[in-house]
């Protein structure tokens, strides 16, 4: 990318903070502000330069410009003014009524978004506490009556539908609320080519996305576009989506890492690229690495808390407990009052086996944000830990019902239904599991184990085979299993085949369990079959297990020896 480009995407993402900062999407505005500053930092003259340059050519701009809009607009500047400053002060109702007969774009979506808004906090309310009986039952009653409104306007329009992009996302979000994705998707599509620096579109748009074949689509859909294809700011925050779907669906693929460093060349500096690079490798399960930029992005950005919480994750599992002590420690100092310092002071208690005081601070994350997907899988972990079956059940239906893919919470209710012993349940879930991480094994022996509870002894095969095939290491554990199923159904020969590869392990495993099992049924397998020297092999060699296996590998060996004396 030339210095033209760049300063083009520079103007590009000042104006995109600005715009979305002043219709209160604070989410998409802090994304682009934190952009503009990951850029290569301007040397002295090109600050100069770039001076020079704005004083003497118009603004640059992606938004389109219409002047009977901008008549409107500063016709309505008084209420707009004092609008905001109501919306700034979370007086939603108030901000709604005071743009009541505004026509302005601007100013319809701030009625509207604070109706929305107004809404959400309404329904919230009405709900009680976390898990409470409606809890997750109640609806937004604002969104008929946005919905028809924006319909309204869209049909005075000249070409009789919406073609303000803020408007469409604000259109796409209802439709999203009223279980509407098709249109949902389609209005966040519309809004994302007339604006693409709108990186709150772009995060409801992701999450909208039900699959990662649906996700495909809807990149093929933009990258056919021609504004996609032929301008290289489009093609950048393309590429922010591309990666982003990835690391949300656990897709990993070789395109990823070009776009990962095409992007970093661009905005070095960019923390949110950073954390996108760690989660790859945290779903990876290369914590190491991910530890590894996280202390990275700590050290250029200290107070931050953004996406911390997945950084306690990563230290719960390693147990590092010193270090998420000190870093549950640390975000209490920032904020108390953050969903991801509630979920890294409750990870803190969950390593400490404090189970009920871990799943007290997951509640307060998600009093804080009834969204926080992580809150509601992880507290479920908890419930599990406490044998409360049906409470973990309910938490992970809520993280399914916020994000449906999200892998773990549909594995964790495969796990929650198996302790229940309703199988056929939990086959179902492990199998959606499956569907979103088709490449992590465990995810294929929780379906073989299933099975084999159900008496699907081929399909049990079939899942633990493909456990295998995605693995890069040999399992003892998923021969075994193999063997044992080969076994259960009549086929001896394909047992001993799994058997002698379980055994084989041996040598990168060490003695182990099932290792052990496999050389005692391979010397009863060769003493029924007379290969008496092959019997005797293993028995001897038998050296680990019960005091029962070892006696009868023993007695295998003795009777091996007879045998081999008298036809010796």
């Amino acid at each position: 990318m030339d210095f033209d480009q760049q300063l083009q995407l520079r103007f590009a993402l000042i104006e995109s903070s600005k715009v979305l900062q002043s219709l209160h999407l604070y989410h998409g505005a802090k994304w682009s502000s934190e952009a503009l500053n990951g850029l290569c930092p301007l040397t002295n003259e090109q600050k100069v330069a770039v001076f020079q340059q704005s004083q003497q050519r118009p603004p640059f701009s992606f938004l389109p410009q219409h002047s009977q809009e901008e008549f409107l607009e500063f016709t309505e500047q008084d209420k707009l003014l004092m609008a905001a400053s109501y919306f700034s002060f979370k007086e939603f109702d108030r901000c709604a009524h005071v743009l009541k007969d505004c026509t302005s774009p601007r100013g319809l979506f701030l009625k509207l978004y604070a109706l929305y808004l107004s809404g959400e906090k309404t329904k919230y309310d009405e709900t009680g506490g976390v898990l409470g009986q409606q809890d997750g039952k109640v609806q937004n009653q604002k969104l008929t009556e946005i919905s028809k409104e924006l319909e309204n306007y869209g049909k005075q329009s000249t070409r009789g539908q919406l073609e303000d992009p803020f408007l469409l996302f604000l259109n796409g979000l209802v439709a999203a609320k009223l279980k509407d994705n098709a249109a949902a998707q389609e209005c966040f599509y519309k809004s994302l080519t007339i604006y693409p620096f709108n990186w709150s579109c772009w995060s409801e748009l992701i999450a909208n996305l039900a699959s990662f074949g649906e996700a495909l689509n809807v990149l093929n859909k933009f990258s056919k576009n021609a504004k996609f294809m032929n301008n290289r700011l489009y093609h950048v925050m393309l590429r922010f989506f591309k990666i982003t779907i990835s690391q949300e669906f656990f897709q990993q693929f070789n395109e990823l890492y070009e776009d990962l460093s095409y992007l970093l060349d661009i905005f070095p500096k960019f923390s949110y690229l950073k954390i996108q690079k760690a989660l790859i490798s945290y779903n990876a399960l290369d914590y190491v690495a991910a530890e590894n930029i996280f202390d990275d992005v700590l050290e250029n950005d200290p107070l931050r808390l953004d996406d911390m919480d997945t950084y306690s994750n990563i230290l719960y599992v390693m147990e590092k407990k010193s270090k998420l002590a000190f870093l549950a420690q640390f975000a209490s100092q920032i904020d108390n009052f953050r969903p991801e310092t509630c979920c890294i002071l409750a990870n803190y208690y969950s390593l400490k086996f404090d189970h009920q005081k871990a799943i007290m601070y997951y509640k307060r994350a998600l009093a804080l944000n009834r969204n926080c997907l992580s809150a509601w899988t992880l507290m479920g972990h908890e419930f599990v830990e406490l044998k409360n079956s049906h409470a973990a059940i309910e938490s992970y239906r809520r993280a399914v019902d916020t994000n449906n893919k999200d892998f773990r919470a549909w594995y964790g209710l495969g796990q929650a239904y198996e302790v229940l012993d309703m199988h056929l349940y939990s086959l179902y879930y492990y199998q959606r599991a499956c569907a979103l991480k088709p490449l992590d094994k465990r995810m294929w022996q929780a379906v073989g184990n299933c099975s084999e509870k159900l008496g699907e002894y081929e399909d049990s095969i079939k899942a633990y085979k493909k456990a295998l095939s995605v693995s890069s290491e040999y399992d003892p554990v998923i021969f075994y299993k193999l063997a044992t199923l080969y076994q259960s159904i009549k086929d001896d020969q394909n047992a001993a085949v799994y058997m002698k590869l379980c055994l084989d392990e041996e040598v990168n495993e060490g003695v182990t369990t099932e290792t052990t099992k496999a050389r005692l049924w391979l010397a009863r397998y060769e003493l029924h079959h007379q290969n008496w020297q092959a019997a005797y092999d293993y028995a001897s060699e038998m050296t680990h297990g019960t005091s029962h296996e070892i006696e009868e590998a023993r007695s295998i060996a003795r009777e091996a020896r007879v045998n081999l004396n008298r036809n010796g």
